[in-house]
């Protein structure tokens, strides 16, 4: 499924990245993935071609500049981070944003997540 996405995003090759917490925890599950995976052209998520995966720092954590080295050539848009520059709130989390800012226009469309 992996090889999938990063063909899919190959293929498709947008100038933009949108994600809730993107380069929180989406980037560093993905990245963790495609490396116990080993997941060949795994530089294709950006638009530079790498041989070697950016490595984690000596606590295993991956540090704020490995989002940007793998998606090089793509804007990354993390709509988490935005919102905390722009939203005054005590929870982050995508439906609670959009429970506080949309209110009733966002029941109905939340309302079919839930069925899923």
């Amino acid at each position: 499924m992996l090889e999938a996405f990063i063909n899919k995003l190959h293929t498709t090759d947008p100038d933009l990245i949108i994600a809730h917490n993107l380069c929180g925890s989406v980037i560093e599950i993905l990245l963790n993935r495609i490396g116990i995976l080993k997941i060949n052209h795994w530089s294709r998520l950006g638009r530079m071609k790498r041989n070697t995966m950016p490595q984690r720092k000596n606590d295993g954590s991956i540090s704020s500049w490995v989002p940007r080295q793998v998606s090089c050539g793509r804007l990354l848009v993390d709509t988490f981070l935005t919102a905390k520059e722009l939203v005054r709130e005590t929870n982050y989390e995508l439906r609670y944003l959009c429970m506080q800012q949309l209110g009733d226009k966002a029941k109905d469309d939340l309302k079919e997540y839930d069925d899923e």
